[in-house]
């Protein structure tokens, strides 16, 4: 009886981000009215530029592993009560110290895949490594800290790649490093996938990426859950107060889980780099760090709740493309329906964790 009661708390606690969406996308309907087109129209144009096709289902699931990525940094530092911010610049910089190894470290196939992977980690994790110690040692919050050093990561990219890095040859106008060895470059999945039936086009960047990502989701949903420092992680998270008086030691706590933060956060940046353009500019994709604060709220900070609201994003950034294209409807809106969604279900989960509390508190009365 507990724990059909328990499974009941958890299914309406599920349904928020359900329920947020649902309602965003009643507005998004009205607004595609406003501006002369029909609802009907509307979701047509959606569904043709996300699930319209194979290859559209593809590129979805392509958008949305370095979001996924960028989720699960924020969310791993928010579970321990660390507010790591500053996920862009970490990013950057791990993404320029994995494409130098991809470049001047000759290795066999093998091995230089690993050795960038790691390197990128590295490099997001000592970015993120002097916000950490400030905050540790000197009490600086490190919402300011980290939204500084995602200037400096910008600004040291930018000299380095037109400077001491550079590699732009007379064919380029782009500032960018040399290119990346090919045995350093990722492979693309397209292949495995038409062996097993699902046709997925040469153009769609299913690469290794997502192999990156889902192991790095599971690793994170294994230290959380199943070992004695993911406990720790998570009462940390939940009380700083009373994670002290249990002896947990909260400082090294947040330090390590500040780093591993930064580790993840190194990893985004790869599909852009490794597999799509082979070098590395300070131009990449930007805004992916700052959209992890938004899939981690949305996704409950869980590992499986991240990587469905990445997969959300990804749904709303294809489908805004399609609205632009197929509509009158300007892709500005994606931005205006993704905040309002957020607000939505900070709302409704605030509404459904007091009707919770509430039916609890009856069920105590009555017993």
């Amino acid at each position: 009886m507990a724990k059909l009661r328990l499974d009941k708390y958890r299914l309406l606690e599920a349904l928020a981000p359900v329920l947020g969406f649902l309602a965003s996308l009643v507005v998004l309907l009205i607004m595609a009215a406003l501006v002369g087109e029909t609802p009907a129209s509307a979701l047509s144009a959606i569904a043709k530029s996300t699930v319209g096709s194979g290859a559209r289902v593809a590129t979805v699931f392509s958008v949305a592993a370095p979001l996924f990525l960028s989720g699960l940094a924020v969310s791993l530092a928010f579970r321990a009560n660390v507010f790591n911010i500053g996920v862009e610049g970490q990013y950057f910089i791990g993404a320029l110290v994995g494409a130098l190894a991809g470049i001047y470290l000759p290795l066999p196939r093998a091995i230089h895949l690993p050795v960038v992977v790691l390197a990128a980690m590295a490099g997001g994790a000592l970015w993120a490594a002097i916000p950490a110690v400030l905050k540790i040692t000197k009490g600086i919050h490190e919402v300011i800290s980290t939204i500084m050093f995602n200037n400096i990561a910008f600004a040291l990219a930018n000299y380095l790649v037109n400077g001491p890095l550079s590699g732009r040859g007379a064919q380029s106008l782009e500032a960018q490093t040399r290119k990346i060895l090919p045995s350093a470059l990722f492979g693309k999945l397209n292949p495995w996938f038409r062996a097993i039936g699902i046709n997925v086009p040469d153009y769609v960047y299913m690469d290794y990426t997502l192999i990156v990502a889902l192991i790095m989701g599971v690793l994170v949903w294994f230290v959380l859950f199943r070992l004695r420092f993911g406990f720790e992680i998570r009462a940390v998270g939940t009380s700083l107060e009373v994670s002290r008086y249990a002896g947990i030691p909260v400082k090294r706590t947040q330090l390590a889980v500040f780093l591993m933060s930064g580790a993840l956060a190194g990893l985004i940046g790869m599909q852009e780099v490794f597999a799509i353009r082979g070098h590395y500019t300070f131009e990449i994709a930007s805004g992916l760090g700052f959209d992890g604060i938004a899939i981690a709220l949305i996704g409950r900070n869980s590992p499986v709740g991240v990587l469905l609201a990445a997969i959300l994003f990804a749904f709303l950034k294809q489908a805004g493309y399609g609205l632009q294209l197929r509509t009158a409807v300007p892709f500005s809106i994606i931005y205006v329906i993704t905040g309002l969604m957020i607000l939505f279900i900070v709302v409704i989960n605030e509404i459904v964790t007091r009707y919770i509390r509430g039916l609890r508190k009856k069920e105590v009365s009555q017993t």
